[in-house]
């Protein structure tokens, strides 16, 4: 048995049919377990559940669960100028799998809708409706005050189909050619809000457009697209924003480099900085004390290597050499010792190192060595277990549970509110680069 989704649906009418084919199947009704057969197997090792009962109707309808089904329904449901809004949303916000269904659901929108023909890259719509009306190309939309040419920047489409990205390039150019300015942007300032051609093109990592953008003059020091160049593991956009003369000294891009741990982002924008010597041994010795707890050992080099002082302290006052302690990264500690750097670190960064490394006989030793250890350790050492958590390193979780740590210490964040964190926290699974979690970005 196999079905569409209906003209008119109604999820509530569903559900109950669900209930009704769970009820088929406990009761041994030949045809619902037929279903069940086809659709869902394993449910059948054991007594119907309402869930798997309405996994059964979604794959039916050809969903893959029931809460695809539901959001399937919603777009279905929703009037067509707010199914156009949530997909311009949606495609900016990297949902693309959600895109996809309200474009299924509305595909008139692209043939209506400069806005939608940009977010998609359909360089055909956008050429048809720029020739019978070329000042479409600078006008905003009501809803978000947008125009195509941030739509088709900040657009995420590519993500799910890489062959997208050229016609978006195509889409950026026929704008500009209409009378778009390469230079669009909402007026905001650096870190509140602030929303560009630029910035939205290497925020979503569009390297033809950034390209195309750079060579018609954009301005490559906007305060933000730098250290968003600098997250993505593929560097092209961040060459290129370094070739037109960014500058590094001002920007949170190092910082994004060191705490993505990718040493060849680092060496590209220490080049770069070098060009001023000292404004480099500075922006160097500012991210050494994060590099050495959490960089690999290349990263730290190249920061010595720029003239960052090995002794150099963080937010928190310890030194780079007693973060690497802490950290466990001995190769760290022996390159800042090599480098000059006094070793300061005491008892507590040791068994805290050694139990990063979960080091159970070493930890052990510097408990003996130094009774009431534990006892001396502060709130902020005790949060350790925090960051052995945040890298799943689960023997030096169990190391520091059974020596005493407790489950529910909690860290105190430093810094939280920068942009690079915010940016890292995004890229690492909290929201994507495009903001998906919290409230939908307006382009």
């Amino acid at each position: 048995m196999s079905a569409s989704l209906p003209e008119r649906p109604d999820l509530g009418q569903l559900r109950r049919k669900a209930k009704e084919l769970r009820d088929a199947a406990r009761s041994g009704d030949p045809t619902a377990l037929d279903r069940f057969a086809r659709r869902h197997r394993s449910a059948l090792a054991g007594e119907a559940s309402l869930a798997a009962a309405q996994l059964v109707i979604a794959r039916e309808l050809g969903l893959s669960s029931w809460p695809t089904q539901k959001a399937a329904f919603d777009a279905a449901t929703v009037a067509p100028d707010d199914r156009t809004q949530a997909l311009l949303a949606v495609s900016i916000e990297g949902r693309l799998h959600e895109a996809a269904r309200l474009l299924q659901a509305e595909p008139g929108a692209v043939v209506r809708s400069l806005p939608v023909a940009a977010v998609l890259g359909d360089a055909d719509s956008i050429r048809a409706r720029l020739a019978a009306d070329p000042g479409a190309a600078e006008a905003v939309d009501d809803e978000r005050g947008s125009p195509p040419l941030l739509y088709a920047c900040y657009s995420c489409w590519h993500q799910l189909d890489p062959d997208r990205e050229t016609p978006f390039a195509e889409v950026v150019r026929l704008l500009l050619g209409a009378g778009a300015s390469p230079s669009t942007n909402n007026g905001a300032r650096p870190h509140h809000g602030y929303r560009s051609a630029l910035h939205g093109s290497v925020a979503s990592n569009k390297p033809a457009v950034t390209r195309l953008l750079l060579q018609l003059g954009t301005n490559p020091d906007d305060g933000e697209s730098l250290y968003q160049a600098a997250a993505h593991r593929d560097h092209a956009c961040l060459e290129l924003l370094l070739a037109h003369g960014a500058t590094v000294n001002g920007t949170w891009a190092l910082e994004v480099a060191v705490h993505a741990e990718d040493p060849e982002a680092v060496t590209m924008l220490l080049r770069a900085a070098r060009q001023a010597p000292e404004q480099a041994a500075a922006l160097a010795t500012r991210v050494l004390p994060d590099a050495a707890a959490n960089g690999p050992k290349t990263i730290v080099a190249s920061l010595l290597a720029a003239g960052a002082e090995p002794g150099a302290c963080g937010g928190d006052g310890l030194s780079a050499l007693r973060r690497a302690v802490r950290a466990g990264s001995t190769d760290a500690a022996t390159m800042l010792v090599a480098g000059g750097a006094v070793n300061d670190a005491a008892d507590i960064d040791r068994f805290i190192g050694a139990c990063m490394l979960a080091d159970r006989l070493g930890a052990e030793r510097l408990l003996v060595d130094h009774p009431g250890l534990i006892d001396r350790l502060a709130e902020a050492d005790r949060a350790a277990i925090v960051d052995a958590a945040s890298i799943a390193a689960t023997a030096a979780m169990q190391l520091m549970l059974d020596l005493g740590f407790s489950p529910h210490n909690r860290k105190r964040a430093r810094g939280d509110g920068a942009p690079h964190r915010r940016l890292l926290r995004r890229r690492r699974g909290g929201t994507d680069p495009a903001g998906r979690g919290g409230r939908a970005r307006r382009p």
